[in-house]
């Protein structure tokens, strides 16, 4: 599913860069589609994350590590109602700023935390939901900043 949706939204941000104004309902639609598949992924990080915190025994480096990294995938997830809030107010740059300013930075204190700790292998469903979340909030990133280009709808 991750390379058809990634393969619609090159498909799309090319379509866009031709046909500026009537396509301006239809991307505000898929950004509100590409936002809802960036926040299941970030749920299901949260989730993984939590189920690796609670299997893990107590006292070890990864428990304290995996115990961060479920709060910040935690708070992630919430914050794409605020993304979701932004576009459907057809404020597309402050819905970009979530992402970028709040969102990102939850995801890559994660990943950081491990790469402090080099001792402590980062768990492969960890690592696949830092992912997941980071490319799906790059392919919302570029939708916006299409949709600010094109219907300059950025308030």
């Amino acid at each position: 599913m991750m390379a058809s949706f990634g393969v619609l939204v090159l498909i799309f941000i090319f379509t866009l860069s031709y046909q500026p104004s009537p396509l301006c309902p239809t991307a505000q639609a898929l950004s509100i589609i590409a936002i809802h598949c960036a926040e299941n992924e970030a749920n299901l990080w949260r989730e993984a994350t939590s189920n690796l915190y609670e299997s893990t025994p107590n006292g070890s480096r990864l428990k304290k590590i995996l115990e961060f990294c479920s709060g910040q995938a935690f708070v992630a997830g919430d914050d794409f109602t605020a993304v979701l809030q932004s576009v459907n107010g057809r404020d597309y740059g402050g819905a970009k700023y979530i992402l970028i300013n709040q969102i990102q930075p939850l995801v890559d204190a994660c990943k950081d935390d491990f790469l402090k700790n080099p001792n402590v292998p980062i768990p492969q469903e960890v690592a696949a939901g830092i992912q997941q979340v980071t490319f799906h909030c790059k392919n919302v990133e570029a939708i916006l900043s299409n949709i600010c280009l094109e219907c300059q709808d950025c308030l």
